[in-house]
């Protein structure tokens, strides 16, 4: 018995040396943790999740003390969740038991609310105080209030503040307020005061207004119900306003709430705030901060918020500095990567008269970081705004710039070109800081200096026209004329990206300040230059076709060079893209036509064909531009990539931003494109990529699901585009397009989920590369042919089914309800058809049967079938169309020759000379230094070429004709041939000669292939100007006729303008 006593005392004392060595190791493993964590933010404290796990392991821990100074470490850097704060309030209130930690307490709720915006953290924070307030009344039994935590006049100063922060928060802020009246109530105040609380209440929108009515009914029936009746009335009609308001705000409200807060909605909700008449700032402050507790980390957002703080303060003074200061702190402590935000806060402290040293800490704080040294940008944002703030304060107290005290400058410019270069190895691709020197350096007149910076400047830009362009500025700027000319010259000797924009700089330089002699001698050195740059670009044409042609991707053949004054030739690049698009399949009688003209005509009738359009392959996606760039300036960047078809701009109001789509000629042109990527216009960092990459290819997912509403959660979807499932219904799959590239990259994570069992969708990014062509449907049906006239379908069945699964037989029947000899057998697969074959020259009913597999594609049967009326139907639609273009053509004045940059509002202020607004339709401004003009009547059309033709408009002396006297559009030239689709669509109606007499002789004064006009001129269609040979075909001789000429249309406007 003592034996056994004995082992049991021994096997406990084991099991508690094993208990004691296991929590040894605990904790020794959490002391390594803590060590390696702290390790970590010795290294770099500027570690958001480090902080993080570094808390919550020494509150595992229960090391209250290390907690405390942890918590404090990481809120002096970074604003703490709402969750944080909880957690570390919920500590300290738990153990506070003296009056310093009680007020700790407060003080730690006041430094929570100030972080975010929470209705949670505020209605516990007035809980609180007032808990305390109500504690120390009744444990101290004195009436000095002294003595508590916290006095009746703190109490109200806290709930002022927590009502001022969220009494526009419209469906939540009913819960301080509430509280508010409550504690008044309840203390037994003068009722003067809580009526006024009232009245104020019920003049701001909220979602308990009803109730705030009724409660405030019976407050004055209790306090005032003498008066009862007049204050109600009065009330009335101020409450009446504030519901008014607040239903116009619940559907804004509602959209938050029904699709869990998305920031769109809430940057929607802001506008509409703005928009009002009266816009209240506090309101529209409260949805930034409400967007921001759900967005912290969006800085594109903390920059409108301070963007629209600064504008309130600066314009309306609806806003104080002290707000401005705050905002700009929790901005930067929220992004502090952001060199904007960075740089609004230094330019606050300034408004703010800050000392100099508080706004060096400033700087010296944002370069510690490190966060910076991610982008290029954001740190020469913040070195800028130091520098700016340094040369606006010489400014103030030292006078104008000079070698004396301008040094200064030099220093932090050359301090911050250093850190650049130290921190991401590469210069700045825009050369800002050095710019920024050059200026001082200019000011100080240290021109030497000044000079050799542009000389170094020149390694990394001498291809950048540009650059020469400023250096040749500044250059002139100082007042070296001649050294402006060594610039010019050097820059137009470089392989630059726009030469012509050198040569026109120089030409413009020349007459302003050149005498003859230097003018000439430019214009000739240009001229060289000029035919070294085409030779350059041929080459490079060249080059790329023979690489297109070894890749085997394409071949490329040069584009002809078309001469300046063939007018044919620019009317016919002027149709537009969409007129070829009915003559994109051409028939194969005009591929005959061709071959019947001779060879030279053939060559050059060729060189009209119009590339097949294929925009998926040839379009770029352009965004985060300015709001007020123009096309221009995107045609300045990216013309060297290549031929630019189009340019449209989707604008985005809401961040007053525009996204632009290029499409180009060529798809080769998309990748030069695409290098174009993070380059700046202005102070806007653009986006390049290609359109299909914000395009998701979708398949193997449930027919029954809802595509759109599976993927709106990732952002705004533009189209959700699927196949046709009128011949197949087993095609799934779809194409979804968002309007960011960035909610495709997001909406990726559902590929390979389960939408069913055993069934993974598949997304991913369309790759138009990766399209095969569509192949022929899988031979699943067998043609069986010396069938009895007797058999039956059933019958045939039997037959057939020993191979497979039967789907379907069709037997022809005659009218007598008798088999025509053949049927068809179709199976579920290939295999069970092939199988069948097996039937062949077998008996059957005293018939030797023939079994095929069908030939028969039952899908061309259906589209043949209708082809016909199709075509019916185009002819139709082509005549319409015509009439159509031809009678818009008649009202349209096509001015060319125009002044360059010349504007939609310039030839608006040209036409209101002889026009009003209303007479004028539409006016499309072209590329190629023309417009069109739309009137809405064909008599102004005519009366504004008449007037404005040789008409001088700023200096330069343009053409005004109708579009009508140019090249017929394909739907028009359809009209004039009985309804027959345009042959050779592609040349000029002049170059085409009818088809009886391609090879007929034309003598002098005849119009058609091989003759001339006067260059410049228009080829005149009057009777005797235009006679056609005595063998032209009897129906084009009738319609010429029928024709008058445009001399006589002249005369009748001419005369009717007179009358």
């Amino acid at each position: 018995m003592s034996t056994a006593s004995n082992f049991s005392d021994n096997e406990s004392n084991f099991s508690d040396l094993d208990q004691f060595e296991n929590q040894e190791e605990s904790i020794n493993a959490i002391s390594e943790t803590i060590a390696g964590l702290l390790e970590q933010l010795s290294n770099n404290v500027y570690q958001y999740e480090v902080h993080v796990q570094y808390i919550q392991t020494l509150r595992k821990s229960a090391l209250f003390d290390e907690l405390k100074e942890a918590r404090e470490m990481m809120h002096s850097i970074f604003p703490l969740s709402e969750e944080m704060w909880h957690e570390w309030i919920e500590d300290e209130s738990r153990i506070a038991s003296t009056k310093e930690e009680k007020q700790r307490v407060i003080q730690l709720y006041s430094k929570a609310v100030q972080d975010y915006l929470s209705i949670n953290l505020w209605k516990e924070y007035v809980s609180y105080i007032v808990q305390e307030y109500k504690n120390g009344l009744n444990e101290m039994e004195l009436e000095n209030e002294s003595e508590c935590t916290i006095t009746l006049d703190q109490v109200r100063k806290i709930f002022d503040e927590a009502n001022r922060e969220t009494c526009y928060y419209i469906t939540e802020s009913h819960q301080i307020w509430d509280a508010y009246k409550d504690f008044e109530v309840e203390i037994l105040e003068a009722s003067p005061r809580v009526k006024k609380m009232y009245e104020s209440r019920l003049k701001i929108p909220h979602a308990t207004v009803d109730k705030t009515f009724s409660d405030y009914s019976s407050f004055i029936t209790k306090y005032d119900n003498f008066n009862y009746e007049n204050v109600m009335i009065e009330t009335n009609k101020y409450v009446s306003e504030t519901k008014g308001k607040y239903y116009e705000r619940d559907q804004y409200e509602n959209a938050l709430t029904a699709s869990n807060n998305p920031l769109d909605k809430f940057m929607d909700y802001i506008d509409f705030e703005k928009k009002q008449k009266k816009p209240v700032v506090n309101a529209i402050r409260t949805l930034y901060e409400r967007a921001i507790a759900n967005y912290y980390f969006d800085n594109t957002l903390w920059e409108n918020y301070m963007l629209f703080l600064l504008e309130k303060y600066l314009i309306d003074k609806k806003v104080s500095i002290s707000i401005l200061i705050k905002t700009a702190e929790r901005s930067v402590r929220n992004c502090p990567w952001s060199g904007d935000l960075w740089g609004h806060y230094i330019r606050i402290l300034e408004k703010n008269f800050s000392s100099p040293e508080e706004i060096v800490n400033i700087y010296n704080r944002a370069l510690s970081i490190g966060m910076l040294k991610n982008n290029i940008d954001d740190l020469i944002k913040v070195i800028i705004s130091n520098v700016d703030y340094e040369r606006r304060k010489i400014l103030a107290y030292k006078g104008p710039i000079s070698q004396e005290n301008g040094s200064s400058l030099v220093n932090l410019l050359e301090e911050g070109i250093k850190l650049v270069k130290e921190t991401f190895q590469i210069d700045d691709p825009y050369y800002r800081l050095e710019k920024y020197l050059i200026e001082i350096e200019t000011l100080i007149k240290n021109l030497s200096k000044a000079r050799q910076i542009w000389n170094e400047l020149c390694k990394n830009h001498r291809n950048e026209s540009e650059f020469w362009i400023r250096y040749a500025d500044w250059e002139k700027a100082v007042g070296n004329l001649d050294d402006v000319r060594k610039v010019y010259k050097r820059a137009s000797q470089q392989n630059t990206d726009w030469p012509e924009r050198i040569f026109d700089a120089w030409e413009h330089f020349e007459h302003q300040y050149g005498t003859v002699d230097n003018f000439e001698l430019a214009i000739i050195f240009i001229k060289k230059q000029m035919t070294i740059v085409a030779q350059r670009r041929e080459r490079a044409a060249l080059e790329e076709a023979k690489n297109a042609q070894s890749e085997g991707l394409s071949q490329v053949v040069p584009a002809m060079q078309v001469a300046e004054d063939n007018k044919s030739l620019e009317a016919i690049d002027s149709i537009s893209s969409e007129q070829y698009s009915d003559t994109k399949k051409r028939k194969p009688e005009d591929e005959q036509q061709m071959e019947e003209l001779p060879v030279a005509k053939r060559n050059k009738a060729q060189q009209f064909e119009k590339p097949k359009r294929d925009r998926e392959f040839a379009t770029i996606i352009v965004s985060n531009l300015p709001f007020d760039v123009k096309e221009g300036e995107l045609k300045t960047i990216f013309h060297e990539c290549g031929k630019i078809k189009e340019i449209r701009f989707l604008v985005d109001t809401v961040n007053a931003q525009k996204t632009a789509y290029i499409e180009f000629n060529e798809k080769e042109s998309v990748p030069a494109a695409l290098t174009k990527d993070k380059k700046r216009i202005g102070d806007q960092e653009i986006c390049v990529y290609r359109i299909s990459e914000r395009i998701l290819y979708v398949t193997n997912f449930p027919p029954s699901i809802d595509i759109e509403e599976l993927f709106k959660k990732y952002g705004e979807i533009l189209s959700v585009r699927k196949p046709s499932t009128k011949h197949k219904t087993n095609r799934v799959f779809c194409y979804v397009e968002f309007k960011e590239r960035n909610s495709a990259q997001a909406a990726l994570e559902m590929n390979g989920r389960e939408l069913e069992p055993g069934k993974k969708i598949v997304v991913m990014i369309s790759n138009p590369l990766l399209k095969k062509e569509r192949s022929a449907p899988i031979q699943t049906e067998v043609y069986v042919r010396n069938l009895p006239s007797n058999v039956e379908q059933n019958e045939l069945k039997s037959l057939f089914q020993t191979y497979g699964p039967v789907t379907f037989v069709r037997i022809p029947m005659t009218n007598d309800n008798k088999c025509k000899g053949f049927a068809f057998v179709e199976f579920e697969n290939k295999a069970h058809a092939k199988a069948s074959l097996a039937l062949n020259s077998t008996e059957f009913k005293g018939c030797v049967l023939n079994v095929t597999l069908s030939e028969i594609n039952r899908n061309q049967i259906q589209k043949e079938g209708k082809i016909n009326e199709r075509e019916k139907n185009k002819i139709s639609k082509r005549r319409q169309e015509g009439f159509k273009e031809s009678e818009k053509r008649s009202k349209t004045v096509a001015f060319t020759k125009l002044p360059k940059d010349t504007t939609e509002e310039s030839i608006r202020n040209m036409l209101s000379q002889k026009f009003k607004d209303e007479a004028i339709s539409k006016i499309t401004m072209s590329h190629d230094r023309c417009a069109y003009v739309e009137f809405e009547h064909i008599e102004d059309a005519g009366k504004a070429a008449l007037h404005f033709n040789k008409y001088k408009l700023e200096n330069t002396i343009i053409s005004a004709v109708i579009r009508s006297d140019l090249p017929s559009t394909l739907a028009e030239l359809a009209v004039q041939r009985d309804d027959k689709p345009a042959k050779m669509t592609m040349v000029p109606r002049r170059l085409i000669a009818p088809s009886s007499k391609l090879g007929t002789k034309r003598g002098p004064g005849k119009i058609g292939i091989g003759s001339s006009s006067k260059k410049g001129q228009l080829v005149k269609s009057t009777k005797d100007s235009n006679s056609f040979t005595e063998n032209q075909d009897d129906e084009t001789k009738d319609e010429n006729n029928s024709k008058k000429s445009n001399d006589y249309f002249r005369n009748i406007f001419y005369n009717s303008s007179n009358s």
